[in-house]
């Protein structure tokens, strides 16, 4: 095992996939004495996921989003386990280890079955979890028994059951006389809620099957029908990596609820109905700031000003426009712990005549709180933005005091409100001004020759807006996401980008807007300064 590990595609990530042996420790006269793995720090147990209960107790915040990346995850993962020719055996919940970026590492390696590449000698996997043994293993005595991958295919599955539903597959009403037997006994059987005649079928609480796109329907199906008699239809881990990459992309936001995801082939969120039914949101989360549609203003219907553009935006009192600049300052006017309105200022206020005066937002207390809601971040850490560029879209306002005049727009509509990529602020910039901020000089003719057409030069750290390329694509799709607040799988996006290209500042940068947005400052500072090295 120690010359032949699984392939480690998260390293880059600071990641453990798999608690591998590492070394052999041996004494003096070359006699192992044991080995060294390395130690999964700050991750919880799948049951700690995927368990409502657990998941309140400990004050986790998981959504569904979370699960289904969580299980494509460990899909994948396995896949690259059964590609060296290991098989699990022992898949159950106390196995995998999870952290809050969905980043799953499978340990207890040790009990994994291993075939020696050389001599083709078997070291089987001799242990087993109740609810997790496929039928054609039950009774079966594992000190010699070959297992292979079809049997983990039946393991996966449960996992992913568990992970999606929050209960074991093999569970619910026994509509027989007496006691419902054993999950071994059940699978034996091929009972579960969705098996013909199954004496198993779905209790009060039994999360239904069609919630889940089909293509995941279809393997639970084929591994638990199917699969019951003849285990090489199960689906395999590349299979289910398919499979759920598929239903990711089809899930929605809930218009109702911050923490409700759901399938769109379902049609509605089976969250809030479930909430309203039995009392009880297994996914809490808050109602969401109902904005009137009248104070949306799409950015395409706005023109773009420069914030410095003062004499431009005095012409534009009461329009509704968009405006782009880098902020200068940032101030929190609290009292009694109580925020009463927060400032963005743009250029050094200064001047105190109308003609020059500086542009500002000013947030209300009320306003910053819908703003940090849909950033989904805390007001405070608007304080970060400062030096940061900004994008507004609102209605401009003249507020003077003290012979101070100051362009400002009224935040009708916090959505309204982002932060740019400095070369998508200066594009945007370019496009609101016919002077050449962002030009070069017309290129000087060599002697004896015609005069060269000026150029456009293109702004370097505008990344976005070069040639199409896959990494580009992928932080154009993060930024899709980011911009749903699916910030989960924006960051996944930003992580396949980087791989492709590791000096891409900007999807750095992007990265860490979306940890922060997540709630962990920690990764999202070293995203920023390393965005920062490379000229972002």
């Amino acid at each position: 095992m120690v010359a032949n590990p699984p392939t480690e595609l998260n390293s880059h990530l600071n990641h453990i996939s798999f608690a591998w042996p590492q070394e052999l420790l041996t004494d003096r006269n070359g006699s192992v004495l044991g080995f060294l793995m390395p130690e999964i720090k700050d991750a919880k147990e799948l049951l700690d996921v995927y368990n409502p209960q657990r998941r309140k107790m400990l004050k986790l915040e998981v959504n569904w989003y979370f699960l289904y990346t969580t299980a494509l995850n460990i899909a994948s993962f396995i896949q690259l386990i059964h590609d060296k020719g290991y098989v699990l055996g022992d898949i159950k919940p106390q196995n995998i280890l999870v952290n809050n970026r969905t980043l799953p590492s499978i340990i207890d390696t040790d009990s994994f079955q291993v075939r020696h590449p050389n001599t083709d000698e078997v070291y089987r996997c001799l242990v087993g979890t109740e609810g997790f043994t496929p039928v054609e293993l039950l009774d079966k005595d594992f000190h010699i028994t070959d297992q292979t991958e079809v049997h983990d295919r039946f393991r996966l599955a449960v996992i992913v059951y568990l992970l999606l539903f929050g209960a074991e597959p093999f569970k619910g009403k026994w509509v027989k006389e007496g006691d419902s037997p054993a999950p071994s006994e059940l699978i034996r059987q091929g009972f579960w809620p969705y098996a013909p005649n199954s004496l198993i079928q779905p209790g009060p609480l039994t999360i239904p099957l069609n919630i889940v796109h089909p293509e995941i329907q279809r393997c639970f199906l084929r591994c638990f029908n199917d699969g019951h008699t003849k285990p090489h239809l199960r689906p395999t881990a590349g299979e289910w990596y398919k499979a759920l990459e598929v239903a990711i992309a089809d899930l929605a936001e809930c218009d109702q609820i911050t923490n409700h995801y759901y399938s769109k082939s379902y049609g509605k969120c089976y969250w809030c109905d479930r909430a309203a039914q039995q009392g009880v949101d297994i996914f809490p989360g808050v109602p969401r700031v109902k904005i009137q549609p009248t104070a949306t203003v799409p950015p395409s219907q706005s023109k773009v000003f420069a914030a410095d553009n003062v004499p431009e935006l005095l012409k534009q009192k009461g329009e509704k426009i968009t405006v782009v600049g880098r902020a200068f300052s940032t101030i929190d006017n609290i009292q009694n712990n109580q925020h009463q309105s927060f400032y963005i200022n743009f250029d050094n206020p200064t001047s105190s005549s109308c003609k020059d005066g500086s542009f500002r937002i000013v947030i209300s207390g009320q306003g910053l709180d819908k703003l940090a809601q849909i950033q989904g971040i805390k007001p405070e850490e608007l304080k970060t933005w400062n030096r940061q560029f900004i994008k507004i879209t609102g209605l401009l306002d003249i507020y003077q005091a003290k012979k101070r005049c100051f362009t400002q727009v009224i935040l009708e509509d916090p959505a309204q409100l982002e932060l740019l990529a400095e070369g998508e602020a200066k594009r945007l910039l370019g496009q609101a001004s016919n002077e050449a901020t962002f030009q070069t000089k017309p290129i000087k003719a060599a002697p004896n020759q015609p005069p060269a057409t000026a150029k456009t030069a293109q702004t370097t750290n505008n990344l976005l807006f070069e040639t199409e390329n896959q990494e580009i694509s992928l932080c154009r799709q993060g930024r899709v996401h980011a911009r749903q607040r699916n910030y989960w799988a924006a960051i996944q996006c930003y992580d396949q980008a980087l791989l492709l290209k590791r000096d891409y500042g900007i999807a750095y940068y992007y990265r860490g807007i979306a940890h922060q947005r997540v709630g962990d400052q920690l990764k999202a500072t070293k995203d920023f300064l390393e965005a920062k090295r490379l000229g972002v």
